[in-house]
């Protein structure tokens, strides 16, 4: 029989060793490893999605909002978009920097589970970084990413969160035609007429187109904004001419008074028209608005003055007389604005003692000199009780309903001969003439006072008239 040979074991001679092959044995970490992307690299690249995507996000959300289309539930989605693109910036942020400064601590150590016996098995760097102190660090660099994403998403899209916090809130509450909500969208106008913002004229344009009593409130706001120049009146003007124009009469007035409020003078005609039928209309239920006649003082047109000297007069109440006091003195410097004068010093004697309180203060922002002489006479008329009685002021409220929007007019408060010696100190005696009757009047008075304030500031008025405007001063300045 044949023997037959085994097979050589093994490669056979010359053969190449297989590539790739390790003994089992070998400590861990040693032989081929595949190659793999490092996980900061990856992070990386995760942050710059992740950043992307929420200012895109961020950008449409506050452009969308801004534009005033959508209704409150889905507002209430889009900001919900806002703040969660947000958040997983944030977050990306804060494990891409955990993973450069820390080695990934808080990602090996609460993400992996990975503790510090990775030691033994000889990987340590891994153990190094899942004992490092990730509960502490990491939750900071999280609180530093999310205000560092904050503050960039607010920039991009035009510092959204504090316009939201001060205006959008506010716009959220007038969408809807609800009328359990009509309420809540008369305080969002209320709100927004005290903001300066540039997107809030259209949003009150807006209601005021809408009518009713939200129309009625939103020419209240426009009329507010009498402290912006007189270049950025326009876009206010045009639609409250036309709500002047409304037949609501509630609308119109308002309108009418937030036009004047504004000093836009061509509508002194409506506004004659709307206090000649108060005026016309009194009655025991009825009275005439003041905000008509404070409106009449800030257009100043001569036109009004006639109907004002009627109301001085005694039509309307003694708050009314007041007011109309008030509103006469500031035409005072307009063409034949000198004509208010006499009107009221003919109206200072028989005038109820609140009224010659208001005239006499009124008299002292005139400038006319011939004024002393009605005041002395008023001094001179009133009772000793009258003279010491502390005058009041007009306090009323400008908004619709009567509510915070206070005018406070003849302040500060005073006695009647305070307020006197006030005036005259004011417009001063200078011609000869009237300083012949004012001066001796003066002295009287200091030897008689039995006040001590009181003969101070007659001494000290006394003491102006003689020194600082006297004639031979005036005639030496004047000579060549």
């Amino acid at each position: 029989m044949t023997a037959t040979t085994e097979p050589p074991k093994g490669p056979p001679p010359g053969a190449k060793k297989p590539v790739g092959r390790m003994p089992k044995d070998l400590p861990k970490g040693y032989g081929p490893r595949r190659a793999t992307i490092p996980a900061a690299y990856k992070l990386w690249m995760a942050a710059i999605v992740a950043n992307l995507a929420g200012v895109m996000a961020a950008v449409y959300v506050a452009k969308i909002i801004r534009a005033v289309p959508a209704d409150t539930g889905t507002e209430t989605a889009l900001l919900a978009v806002y703040y969660t693109f947000m958040f997983i910036a944030a977050v990306v942020d804060a494990l891409w920097l955990d993973e450069v400064l820390f080695k990934g601590g808080f990602r090996r150590s609460h993400l992996q589970g990975q503790d510090g016996r990775q030691a033994q098995s000889g990987d340590v760097e891994e153990a190094a970084a899942s004992m490092q102190r990730s509960s502490f660090s990491f939750p900071v660099l999280l609180i530093l990413c999310g205000a560092a994403t904050y503050f960039l998403f607010n920039f991009i899209n035009n510092d959204f969160d504090n316009y939201y916090r001060r205006v959008g809130k506010h716009v959220t509450s007038l969408r809807g035609d609800d009328p359990a909500k009509a309420s809540k969208r008369l305080a969002a106008i209320g709100e927004l007429s005290i903001r300066r913002e540039p997107s809030i004229v259209p949003i009150l344009t807006g209601q005021l187109e809408r009518g009713g009593e939200e129309a009625v409130w939103a020419a209240w706001a426009l009329g507010r904004f009498s402290d912006v120049p007189a270049k950025r009146r326009r876009p206010l003007v045009e639609p409250l001419l036309t709500a002047s124009r409304s037949e609501d009469p509630t609308v119109r007035r308002e309108a009418i008074i937030a036009l004047a409020r504004l000093q836009y003078l061509a509508i002194g005609k409506q506004l004659k028209a709307e206090l000649r039928s108060d005026i016309d209309n009194l009655s025991e239920n009825s009275s005439i608005d003041l905000r008509l006649i404070y409106a009449a003082g800030h257009i100043q047109r001569m036109e009004l003055v006639p109907l004002l000297e009627e109301v001085l007069r005694g039509k309307g109440s003694v708050e009314a007389q007041q007011t109309a006091a008030w509103a006469l003195f500031q035409h005072i410097d307009q063409r034949d604005g000198r004509t208010v004068v006499p009107i009221l010093e003919e109206r200072l004697p028989a005038a109820p003692l609140a009224v010659r309180c208001a005239i006499v203060h009124s008299l002292g922002y005139t400038g006319d000199e011939r004024s002393n002489l009605a005041l002395v006479h008023a001094h001179n008329t009133a009772t000793p009780e009258e003279r010491k009685t502390r005058c009041g002021i007009v306090t009323f409220n400008l908004r619709p309903d009567g509510g915070d929007e206070r005018v406070d007019l003849f302040m500060p408060r005073d006695t009647l001969e305070m307020k006197i010696l006030q005036a005259m100190g004011q417009i001063r005696a200078t011609s000869p003439e009237i300083r012949a009757a004012v001066e001796p009047w003066l002295v009287r008075l200091i030897e008689g006072a039995t006040d001590d304030l009181l003969r101070t500031r007659a001494e000290s008025l006394l003491a102006g008239i003689k020194t600082a405007r006297d004639d031979r001063e005036i005639k030496q300045i004047k000579a060549p």
